[in-house]
């Protein structure tokens, strides 16, 4: 196992719910703030115990080198420097950091000051992820989301000019009432503004969120998922003449500009997760964390742990899990290094499977490497079942 290992940091907060989000976040009292922090340290402390617990190879935190912290939530950026900065004190003091370590944080537009964001970057956060999602004000609005296409400008803006040189933006195909007029006009905006990094999600829905809950879909026109899956297209293809490489399904950068935080998540690395709702992965075990902050706290602050699951991956799921997410990738699947986890040949397991999605070009095999088709990024979903118990 590399001595590598990745945090992420969950931050609860938000100023309004937005209608597709199922994330661990909501509106919560300003009063849960200090306690959230408070029980969230109290989390950390336990790590040194945990590691143990799980066999950590024998190695203390100072032994692991984190080269990524990702804080993210709900709104981080709803929350004042000094208390991002007070966590991440916490962990240059519990763990080696790597010389220049990728410290993200999740920002929503119209939540940054020049304050903040000076205390952020004097904390060590050097990459900005922000969730724009459209440039159109009432596709915003009527999604929930609290910013305007003048906040996410101004805060870009600031960005630049607070010296943020490694900036992503997230956005969403398939919203409730977003036409192909829309959709290329956020393109255009990407252009103008021209972020290192881009996050291009295709809207999914998910039951506990409201456009999930039938009074949710209801009220939402979406557009077609047919004329959708042609934006993206069209998107890959602009965006790569445009200069931006696309090296993971829903995932662009400018050359060198990749996630390192969440390469971990596909290329089974070692992460830990704080922070109520916040998952982990390490050395073949997961573990996730209570959802509720309120619970999360109530927990802690009793001497408790806040880990509501804990599972060992079993040979079988270790094998979908490399699969399922190594082919999210451009890159595709290193099969040699698969053979060298596994202890055995993916080809031989899902010989069956594999003729198919060849026959159907929908994944390519070249060498030891195993990568989706074009067509196959667009059915991916269908291509993971195959791996599926």
């Amino acid at each position: 196992m590399s001595n590598e290992l990745g945090l992420y940091i969950h931050i609860p907060f938000c100023r309004s719910k937005c209608s597709y989000c199922h994330f661990a976040s909501g509106v919560f009292p300003g009063s849960l703030i200090e306690p959230y922090f408070g029980a969230l340290r109290r989390e950390m402390e336990t790590l040194p115990d945990l590691l143990h617990k799980l066999n950590a190879n024998g190695k203390s935190t100072s032994d692991w080198v984190v080269d990524t912290v990702f804080v993210g939530g709900g709104t981080p950026s709803l929350v004042d420097e000094q208390e991002i900065g007070r966590t991440l004190e916490w962990i240059r003091s519990a763990f080696r950091l790597a010389p220049v370590p990728e410290i993200t944080l999740e920002v929503n537009p119209g939540t940054l000051t020049g304050d903040k964001l000076e205390g952020y970057r004097e904390a060590g956060v050097n990459r900005i992820s922000l969730g724009v999602q459209t440039f159109q004000d009432h596709l915003l609005k009527g999604v929930g989301r609290s910013h305007s296409v003048a906040d996410a400008i101004s805060t870009i803006e600031m960005c630049r000019r607070g010296g943020i040189d490694n900036l992503n933006l997230d956005l969403i195909a398939g919203l409730p009432g977003q036409t192909e007029d829309d959709w290329r006009e956020n393109l255009s905006r990407v252009a103008a503004v021209s972020p290192e990094h881009l996050s291009l999600y295709l809207l999914e829905i998910h039951e506990d969120a409201h456009l999930g809950r039938s009074e949710g879909r209801a009220d939402a026109s979406l557009p077609d998922e047919d004329l959708v899956a042609v934006w993206y297209e069209e998107s890959v293809d602009w965006l790569g003449k445009a200069g931006w490489e696309q090296y993971e399904i829903s995932n662009f950068c400018k050359p060198g500009r990749q996630s390192r935080h969440n390469l971990k998540y596909w290329t089974d690395q070692p992460f830990i997760g704080f922070g109520c709702g916040a998952h982990s992965y390490w050395s073949g075990v997961r573990w996730g964390n209570e959802r509720d902050p309120f619970r999360y706290v109530e927990l802690l602050e009793g001497g408790e742990p806040a880990t509501t699951f804990r599972s060992e991956i079993t040979p079988r799921q270790h094998l979908e899990e490399l699969m399922f997410l190594g082919l999210r990738l451009n890159a595709g699947l290193d099969l040699s290094r698969c053979r060298q986890i596994l202890g055995f040949d993916p080809l031989e397991r899902f010989s069956r499977e594999l003729s198919e999605l060849v026959q159907g070009q929908l994944i390519e095999i070249e060498g030891d490497r195993m990568k989706l088709t074009r067509k196959g990024r667009l059915f991916s979903n269908e291509v993971f079942v195959q791996f599926m118990q």
